[in-house]
């Protein structure tokens, strides 16, 4: 384990204990540490797994990665919202910036890359999707042929890359070095690039609900928990300018407070989901009155839109 004595984005010594919490979609119900920076706020995982162990966190309990196959005979309908929330990016995407068959499109830690393939249809641009594992595509390749998809850390990046749109969809609050990782994409990017990043919120309505179980803090795949000043904070520090900050996201809030619930119950992640799916839809229903409220207070996401500076 990798114990940290700075804040990861201010460098400030003054970090203390914030909160214990137990490993998330994962078998082993291990302890883990949050701490917080008295200076920026910013909470993060101290100490941290070394990421040549971190692949140990990512089994057949890890839903993100068992996709629409998990929810058994409701795989179609799951399958369906899956290409709705691809939409709703592409849509952020076209909104932030022009795209011709030219542009290049860079999405990090792209995972499933269902989001390139919409790209792809709906934008016909270049595509290109990096993450440190291929569990995400390894065994569907006839099904994105024609992606660029690469197990690469940024800093594999070329220099010559000059993305025009670079994406984060919930991808920032797992990495080990964001400030050296943004600075690195910064320095590749065009004056027009455009940054789009989507990540928990900490200062939000579902963690003070959930506490310990709230999934946003996904352990111990969540390194940083952050709230708009240190983000902002972070992105100022790695040469982009924050122009735009959203209480939201394209991600559906409910599913945080759904996957907290679920974590609250002690839910077997690795099992067939289909057996949740009825409530799980009923809960959304249920939902939809707080969804009105998200542009106002935040219940779990948030975006930032950045250019270099």
């Amino acid at each position: 384990m990798i114990q940290l004595t700075q804040c990861p984005i201010c460098n400030a010594t003054s970090i203390g204990f914030f909160i214990k919490t137990t490993a998330q979609m994962h078998s082993n119900k291990e302890l883990f540490n949050f701490d917080q920076c008295a200076e920026c706020k910013l909470v993060f995982l101290n100490p941290r797994v070394p990421l040549d162990q971190l692949k140990n966190y990512y089994t057949s309990h890890y839903l993100p990665y068992r996709g629409a196959k998990a929810w058994g005979k409701f795989e179609k309908l799951v399958e369906n919202s899956q290409q709705k929330l691809d939409l709703k990016r592409v849509n952020r995407v076209k909104a932030a910036h022009t795209i011709s068959s030219e542009s290049l499109i860079l999405d990090v830690g792209c995972g499933l890359p269902s989001f390139l393939k919409a790209c792809k249809q709906e934008l016909n641009c270049k595509t290109l999707g990096i993450d440190f594992s291929d569990e995400g595509w390894k065994d569907q390749s006839a099904h994105f042929e024609g992606l660029d998809l690469q197990v690469a850390e940024i800093k594999d990046l070329p220099g010559s890359l000059h993305p025009d749109v670079i994406t984060m969809w919930h991808y920032l609050e797992h990495d080990y070095t964001p400030l050296k990782n943004l600075c690195y994409l910064k320095s590749i990017s065009k004056p027009t690039t455009k940054l789009i990043i989507e990540i928990p919120n900490f200062d939000s309505a579902s963690r003070k609900k959930y506490g310990k179980h709230w999934a946003g803090w996904h352990t111990p795949r969540h390194i940083s928990l952050f709230s708009p000043d240190n983000v902002e904070l972070l992105l100022q520090k790695s040469g982009w300018k924050v122009s735009k900050l959203l209480t939201y996201g394209t991600m559906d809030p409910y599913l945080l407070y759904w996957m907290s619930e679920m974590e609250q119950k002690g839910i077997n992640w690795d099992k067939n989901m289909a057996n949740e799916f009825w409530e799980f839809v009923l809960g959304m229903v249920l939902f939809t009155p707080k969804k009105l409220m998200e542009k106002k207070s935040s219940l779990g996401i948030m975006t930032v839109l950045a250019t270099p500076q």
